[in-house]
């Protein structure tokens, strides 16, 4: 029997074909990595290029803007692409000194830009059929590339965020030596540290890929929407084997399809507004006004972080991120592993107040035993109060997310159990005994300098390891300085 995305996919496109609906659904597949390749959980749809009979698992990241290819053998087995005088060197996280970071490497990638003359194609990794094409596609096969999208069966990344963030390198020619955009100081345990030797080149701002196509087909009238949603089954993967592509328990809705399909009509849609930075549009920025517990009697506000979020960049949702973090401090969450099952139902969700469009404000719910499942199993961090608030991946577990880039919004739209396919084992999380050896572990990572009840929530809390995750090194996440891929003319064109 074919996977219940599947189903929803072929009907979907079968009422484009009859005229009834515009836009595209596509298949998404689901990977775990292992620890040793980061830990990370991502939803990936299968590209291939032209010529090239193999697919490339190609994360999906609202968190960056390129459209970045792994292998750089591509270079020879592609056909009908053409060099650009245009590169990428883009590292991720803090600097790295040599010798003095033991078992330490930077997050990095270095490429050059391609042009497709061909056919990029979407496929369905159940059936092998190609569900859409994207069409005279720039995009980067990398020279050099050390980062968690190009571990385990990930071939790449997909990022779908806003034309600001995408920055090129112009090259002096298009046979110039792209390896040497990397400065190598050294190597640790076989990882190369370095840094971009980019700061002599000409930076110019590139049109981001999703964002030009969704605008240009809005303008020729293929769709009305410039919007896109993701879906995940999320408890249908929980247990799934590490480093192994799981077909088809996610999907992306491009166009109208984001705001109207099966679980879009079937939640309470609440949108989000996403400020913007001097006038640019650059991430999915969110502003939490505060976080409520009813069944604890306790609200968190002041989060003047998110109201810097142009300097900060500390509030968003992230698709490329594998775990949630919420500013409160670290005693909330191990409040969380320190109380029964029963308390926790009966204490109810945690509720985030967000502000939405026209001075609205919208209110998410998370089970607080959900919450606890969650931390235990390192997708939950208490940051401390003015530490990061991220609705990263685990977010798909209770929500439907729709990103319409033409009102720059995002909508959360609930998935009540009964509609969203979700398993009671994962709704109801852990047996917790307050004795958890995974929750010590990442309370070493995130130790703040004060522990607080909920009674204490007024007092401010540093944290001081900062407010990221042990495997946050690797992230993607790009908000203003990602240097991002030229423009990709992506044509949702559904291929009978």
């Amino acid at each position: 029997m074919p996977p219940r995305e599947s189903t929803i996919v072929k009907t979907a496109m079968a009422s484009v074909d009859a005229g009834d609906a515009q836009g595209v659904a596509l298949p998404l597949n689901y990977v775990v990595l292992s620890a040793n390749e980061g830990d990370t959980q991502q939803l990936a749809v299968a590209l291939r290029l032209p010529g090239v009979e193999k697919d490339q698992n190609v994360m999906i990241d609202t968190g960056s803007s390129p459209l970045v290819f792994c292998d750089k053998s591509l270079i020879e087995e592609a056909v009908n692409i053409t060099k650009t005088d245009y590169a990428q060197c883009n590292k991720y996280g803090g600097e790295l000194s040599c010798p003095n970071d033991p078992s330490a490497g930077d997050s990095f990638y270095v490429g050059q830009v391609f042009q497709g003359q061909g056919n990029i194609t979407a496929n369905n990794a159940n059936t092998g059929k190609v569900i859409a094409s994207m069409d005279e596609t720039y995009f980067v096969i990398s020279s050099k590339v050390q980062n968690y999208f190009c571990d385990g069966p990930l071939n790449g990344i997909f990022g779908v965020e806003y034309s600001v963030a995408n920055r090129g390198h112009k090259l002096p020619s298009p046979d110039f030596n792209i390896l040497s955009l990397w400065n190598q100081s050294c190597e640790i345990d076989n990882k190369s540290v370095g840094a971009c030797n980019t700061a002599n080149m000409t930076s110019v701002n590139l049109p981001a890929s999703l964002e030009q196509t969704l605008s240009e087909n809005v303008d020729s009238g293929i769709i009305s929407a410039e919007a896109f949603g993701l879906y995940c089954d999320y408890a249908a993967t929980i247990g799934s084997k590490v480093d192994t592509i799981v077909p088809s328990l996610g999907i992306f809705f491009g166009g109208d399809m984001a705001l109207n399909n099966t679980f879009f009509n079937s939640g309470t849609p609440q949108v989000a507004a996403t400020p913007n930075c001097w006038g640019e549009y650059v991430s999915y920025f969110l502003i939490l006004k505060s976080i409520r517990v009813p069944g604890l009697n306790m609200t968190q506000s002041g989060f003047s972080q998110c109201n810097d979020y142009c300097s900060n960049a500390q509030c968003y949702t992230d698709s490329g991120t594998s775990y949630l973090s919420v500013p409160l401090p670290q005693s909330e969450c191990n409040g969380l592993v320190n109380t029964d099952d029963d308390t926790l139902k009966k204490m109810g969700s945690m509720l985030l107040d967000i502000e939405g469009v026209n001075g609205n404000t919208i209110t998410l719910s998370l089970p607080l035993l959900w919450l606890a499942e969650q931390y235990v199993t390192h997708r939950l961090f208490c940051t401390g109060t003015s530490g990061d608030f991220i609705l990263g991946f685990p977010i798909f577990q209770h929500y439907y997310l729709a990103y319409d880039m033409g009102s720059k919004t995002v909508t959360f739209v609930d998935l009540p159990l009964s509609n969203a396919n979700e398993t009671e084992a994962s709704a109801d999380g852990p047996a917790l005994d307050g004795n958890n050896e995974s929750s010590s572990e990442s309370n070493e990572s995130l130790s703040s300098t004060e522990a607080v009840d909920g009674s204490e929530l007024g007092v401010t809390i540093e944290s001081s390891s900062g407010t990221e995750s042990p495997s946050s090194g690797n992230h993607v996440h790009s908000t203003i300085g990602f240097l991002a891929v030229g423009s990709l003319l992506l044509a949702f064109q559904y291929i009978l």
